[in-house]
């Protein structure tokens, strides 16, 4: 059973205006419980409106975001069928505190998301608003930052005196404090030096590995390459396919969607154009793929 419908959703941008802009076109796919998935398209194509639509921040115009049991929609028609089939009331539609607990969401430079005095409150601040005592807040604001390795000494710093890298654990450290069971997170690694990007990848892939679903919007191909386990394209508003990272960097027609060949595939090009002997394609690692050359260059 799928986790995240997306039905047939579209949304405008300034739907009065005769300039209005359509962000999303019929949009249709579903996302399992266990996935990570990256989030792909050139500048413009929805994927930052698309993941908006996860916890309410954005209603759709029609069509509904179905994510466990809550739905979303602006669309009037659609929500007069929904309450008759579903047996669903109009709050169902409106509050969405309880979808937010379950979906937590890292926009791009989540640093711009601390505001607290002092780390440890600024983590506090979620469990807090969804109703935890001071105590149990503060266990699992503890427990939050210890995941993401910020150590028991800055707990009482200002987040505002802390390195870009660290910020960026502390905001995700105050979005994982609440539990959710869906981590979305658009462009994680913008902004940061080699290091950085590696320990945030690392901490994402730490957190999926104990079973939280992860949706991440990236133009980084390697990152994809190396994290997700399934790619959703977008293109011109419109959903195109999922594929494994290995089919879509495999694929003749990765140009058509602006996507950049990670530098593994790039290689595994110019062995074919050199017209290197043995059988590359099932090599989807660099481990595997020496493993091949070392044969090639063994016999």
């Amino acid at each position: 059973m799928s986790l995240i419908n997306f039905n047939n959703i579209s949304f405008i941008y300034n739907k009065k205006d005769p300039n209005h802009y359509d962000a999303l076109k019929e949009v249709s796919f579903n996302i399992e419980k266990g996935d990570f998935i990256a989030l792909v398209g050139h500048t413009g194509s929805g994927k930052s409106t698309l993941v908006q639509t996860l916890n309410g921040l954005l209603l759709p115009t029609s069509g509904y975001t179905k994510v466990l049991d809550f739905y979303v929609t602006g669309d009037k028609e659609i929500i007069k069928k929904l309450k008759k089939e579903k047996r669903l009331k109009s709050k169902d539609f409106k509050k969405f505190s309880n979808l937010r607990k379950e979906v937590g969401m890292v926009f791009q430079f989540p640093e711009y998301q601390l505001f607290s005095e002092t780390i440890i409150k600024d983590v506090m601040f979620g469990p807090l608003n969804f109703g935890m005592n001071e105590k149990e807040a503060k266990e699992k604001a503890i427990e939050a930052l210890n995941e993401v390795g910020i150590d028991e000494s800055y707990y009482e710093k200002s987040p505002f005196e802390i390195s870009g890298g660290e910020k960026r654990r502390v905001a995700i450290a105050g979005i994982i404090a609440s539990s959710p069971s869906i981590l979305v997170l658009d462009e994680p690694t913008v902004g940061l030096d080699p290091n950085g990007k590696k320990e945030i990848l690392d901490l994402i892939k730490k957190i999926h590995e104990k079973g939280t679903t992860i949706i991440i919007v990236t133009h980084d191909m390697d990152v994809v390459m190396e994290y997700a386990t399934k790619v959703a394209v977008l293109k011109d508003s419109r959903f195109i396919k999922m594929v494994t990272p290995n089919e879509l960097f495999n694929s003749k027609d990765l140009s058509n969607y602006s996507l950049e060949i990670p530098s593994f595939y790039k290689f595994k090009r110019y062995l074919d154009e050199f017209g290197f002997k043995n059988d590359i394609s099932n090599a989807n690692t660099i481990d595997e793929l020496v493993d091949v050359i070392g044969e090639n260059y063994g016999k």
